[in-house]
């Protein structure tokens, strides 16, 4: 075969789309795909390779391939592990050293991938600076294995059709299946992770690689250059850079179409791809592929994909801002480069082996002093950082704040409480104004919906919020799920002390989803989207939540996911619109149905006005649509509607009056750690503020 560089040069593409995904740019979120392209590189150019040695030498050295992937994978690696540990050791936060104590054993047995299925660490809104390993993993494992299978295959299969068409079908068995798992309605986040981590379902590509190069082997013909229709090798490869390109920057990592077919588009696309820019006759994608600046990118493909990612970490360089993202690139091509020269290539081409023989040879007769003093010092440079990092604590980035004690307010305070809540319950009923897409109909919609909303409950908010005392005291301590988006996550994990004794309360959350299992946010500030399709059964999850802590009253907890505008197949429903308020609407009452049907009763807690704030570590940046206290206004009318409707079954709970007229407290980070989920002290604040509400509920 020799040395391709036009399938370098496809490495190249591969991996710029990767950082570009890495960078956070929205027209670029599909760029995780450029991994698929690797895995059918890596399928076709190994096969190709054992193929080769099998004619020159009659068999494959298994220990030699295993050696020459060792020299070629590990150097880099250790490299990359090392300095990530030593920085979060040095400047890392508790985040990035718990996440790193998690995923540093199985990065370094390449289980990556793995790691993040079985011990619950999403990839996605991932930020451990070992997150990108998983693919790695994949290959890696099928170095260790696809060898063994081939000695097996070629052993019992004379026939190199035969061969290929065994792979064929056992890599479009590996889709089919990933179809089918995609298609349960129960496609939770874990289900969504696994998909996309396993080395199972990732396979296909691998697979249809290694079984193209038994067939595929043009550069054996001395007269394959001379082919007529040359023509229609590029025009097919022309096609497959189009079909990447639109998946590149169409597509979104969680939506489930990646599972039903556009992952197996990516992959024949590559396939493809491969197949002709390693034919001799192709004139325009071959020698476009093999252009030597873009091939010596290739080359340097491995290392700049290891360090990019925690170098993006450590710059903060993913949130779609080019100046940081040309700081971590500017960082990573240095490293990567210096990796490469110094490390990579000298290891990759024996210099240790060399360098070992020369010592252990020559006149000196130090060999066995020298190589003691070497394992010293990798253990030396290695020990402390085991040691520190089987110390840390695992961190939970929503869990944290100031210690807060939670004491029941007695009766008089209670009233003093309503008294106040009463003069600021009413939400104004201004329209929402600079909602991005909306046209002015929708706009003008909106402003009739709120004033329409606004007066129709003003009777009935003094009945909906506080529900009448029971005629018996509730028996405490009253057992309670919260369930809801992100924010019930953050409220159900930090509980103040104290707070055991009046309610027994169990988590709910389905974190990025609220009420909804279609459609894509859609914010002003554009580098940020978010589907819901990975979010369907999250209603199942509430009531499982609740029956399984024998919960018989559930606070809901959303809003964060509910002040945006959303695209639903391709079409824009804009905030506050009458579709928009009916999506919200119905999405909600399948949730209330749901639990209420379970004999739970519903307890809506006010949405709070939230003040955003770009935090380190957060998953989400600061989104202005959240900031906007109108559209929180409208979504606390429309829980208030609801509540009005089923006063028997569905309460409205007022939260804290200060996330919305006291800005010392509501813009306090120590309250809520990024201006919208809370830390202890705000829990202690919602809880201290509901609490009677929540007991006066008749059950």
């Amino acid at each position: 075969m020799g040395y391709q560089p036009s399938l370098d040069g496809v490495r190249a593409v591969s991996v710029i789309a990767v950082l570009l995904y890495h960078g956070g740019f929205s027209w670029m979120h599909g760029g995780f795909f450029g991994v698929e392209v690797f895995f059918v590189v890596s399928g076709f150019l190994i096969t190709s390779l054992l193929l080769d040695e099998r004619e020159k030498t009659g068999g494959v050295s298994l220990g030699q391939f295993w050696l020459r992937r060792a020299r070629r994978l590990l150097p880099a690696l250790v490299l990359v592990l090392v300095a990530t540990g030593v920085y979060a050791t040095l400047w890392g936060d508790a985040q990035m050293q718990s996440d790193l104590r998690r995923d540093f054993p199985w990065a370094i047995f390449y289980a990556a991938n793995w790691g993040q299925i079985v011990g619950g660490a999403q990839y996605f809104g991932n930020l451990s600076p070992l997150r990108h390993l998983w693919s790695l993993a994949v290959e890696e494992q099928w170095y260790l294995l696809w060898p063994l299978l081939f000695l097996g295959l070629t052993t019992v299969f004379t026939r190199a059709r035969v061969r290929a068409g065994l792979l064929l079908t056992v890599a479009v068995g590996v889709m089919v299946l990933t179809w089918w798992m995609a298609r349960d309605p129960q496609l939770t986040d874990d289900r969504v992770n696994f998909l996309y981590l396993s080395t199972l379902t990732r396979s296909s590509g691998l697979l249809l690689g290694a079984g193209a190069a038994f067939v595929w082997r043009p550069w054996r013909n001395r007269r394959a250059g001379e082919i007529r229709a040359w023509w229609l090798l590029d025009v097919i490869a022309v096609a497959a850079v189009g079909v990447l390109g639109w998946q590149f920057v169409d597509s979104l990592l969680t939506d489930r179409s990646i599972y039903r077919w556009q992952l197996a588009t990516v992959t024949v696309a590559s396939l493809a791809l491969v197949l002709v820019v390693v034919h001799p006759a192709s004139r325009l994608a071959r020698p476009v592929f093999a252009f030597r600046p873009v091939a010596e990118i290739g080359k340097r493909s491995y290392g700049l994909y290891l360090w990019s990612w925690p170098v993006s970490v450590a710059c903060e360089a993913y949130t779609g801002s080019w100046s940081r993202f040309g700081v971590a690139m500017g960082i990573t091509v240095v490293l990567s480069e210096l990796s490469y020269r110094f490390v990579e290539t000298p290891i990759r081409r024996g210099a240790l082996g060399r360098w070992f023989a020369v010592r252990r040879l020559g006149p000196s007769g130090h060999w066995h002093v020298i190589t003691t003093a070497g394992a010293i010092t990798v253990i030396a440079l290695l020990a402390p950082l085991a040691v520190f990092f089987s110390r840390v604590e695992h961190v939970d980035p929503a869990a944290g704040g100031a210690e807060a004690v939670f004491v029941l307010p007695a009766a008089g305070d209670v009233a003093a409480a309503d008294a106040a809540l009463a003069e600021t319950v009413a939400p104004p009923t201004t329209a929402v104004t600079g909602v991005a897409g909306a046209t002015e109909s929708s706009a003008a919609a909106s402003e009739s919906t709120l004033a329409t909303t606004a007066g129709a409950l003003a009777t009935e908010i003094a009945t909906t919020t506080v529900p009448a005392p029971p005629v018996t005291a509730p028996v405490l301590p009253r057992r309670m799920v919260v369930v809801g988006d992100s924010m019930a996550h953050s409220l159900a994990i930090n509980l103040p002390d104290g707070i055991e004794s009046t309610f027994a309360i169990e988590n709910g959350s389905v974190e990025g989803c609220s009420v909804y299992d279609t459609g894509d946010v859609r914010s002003q500030r554009s580098s940020f989207s978010r589907s819901f399709a990975n979010c369907e059964g999250w209603s199942d999850r509430w009531v499982e939540a609740a029956v399984d802590s024998q919960s018989n009253l559930a606070l809901v907890v959303i809003g964060a996911w509910d002040v945006f505008d959303v695209d639903v197949d391709g079409r824009r429903i804009p905030f506050a619109s009458l579709e928009g308020d009916a999506r919200f609407l119905a999405g909600l009452q399948q949730g209330i149905d749901a639990l209420v049907e379970n004999g739970v009763h519903v307890a809506l807690l006010e949405v709070a006005c939230m003040r955003p704030a770009d935090v380190k570590g957060a998953g989400v940046p600061a989104l202005p649509e959240r900031g906007d206290d109108a559209r929180v206004s409208h979504l606390n009318d429309l829980l208030r509607q609801v509540a009005a409707e089923q006063p028997g079954s569905v309460s409205f709970v007022p939260g804290p009056v200060q996330w919305c007229t006291d800005e010392a407290i509501a813009t306090d980070l120590g309250y809520r750690w990024d201006g919208v989920h809370v830390y202890k002290p705000g829990a202690n604040l919602i809880y201290t503020t509901i609490a009677q509400s929540l007991l006066d509920i008749p059950l």
